[in-house]
């Protein structure tokens, strides 16, 4: 009867240890099976038709920059930190764009805007954040992605 409370009770504690190292991000996805089109500007070019896929990133092959927009699905509110990586075979005269996350309410307000994540070079990772009032959805906008440059992908807490 020992040995089975002691297996137990080592059961448990492997378990925990395990719940423990779990990462930080329980969600992501590649960038271009998650991306839409965001532009407030009037569209001289279809811009689904320019944006490529390269191995799960969305790559701007239009003829300027576009903002591609990420939806994020959560579960619960509270502070949310998303991690996107940039695409790393981007042309080698980098010109840098950030991408900035929003917290919507569904109503017809602005949201609360999170923090920007700027992007300097190719193959870089940085991370934006915002907090989540319970209800509110997640959204990450890249702004003013150039041409030849793009986003290999997205995680996030849930």
């Amino acid at each position: 009867m020992k040995f089975k409370a002691t297996s137990f009770l080592l059961g448990i504690c492997l378990a925990s240890l395990a719940v423990a190292a779990s990462p930080a991000y329980a969600l992501s996805q590649p960038a271009f099976g998650a991306f839409h089109v965001q532009s407030a500007t009037v569209l001289t070019e279809d811009q689904y038709l320019c944006l490529t896929e390269d191995n799960g990133a969305v790559v701007n092959n239009c003829a300027g920059p576009v903002n591609l927009f990420f939806d994020l699905p959560i579960q619960t509110s509270g502070e949310k930190t998303i991690t996107v990586q940039d695409y790393w075979n981007g042309p080698p005269n980098f010109v840098s764009f950030g991408c900035i996350s929003y917290a919507y309410s569904g109503t017809n307000s602005n949201g609360l805007i999170g923090t920007t994540a700027t992007f300097t070079g190719t193959t870089q990772t940085e991370s934006t954040g915002v907090g989540v009032p319970a209800g509110d959805t997640v959204t990450v906008i890249c702004w003013q992605v150039p041409p030849g440059e793009g986003v290999a992908s997205v995680k996030w807490n849930y």
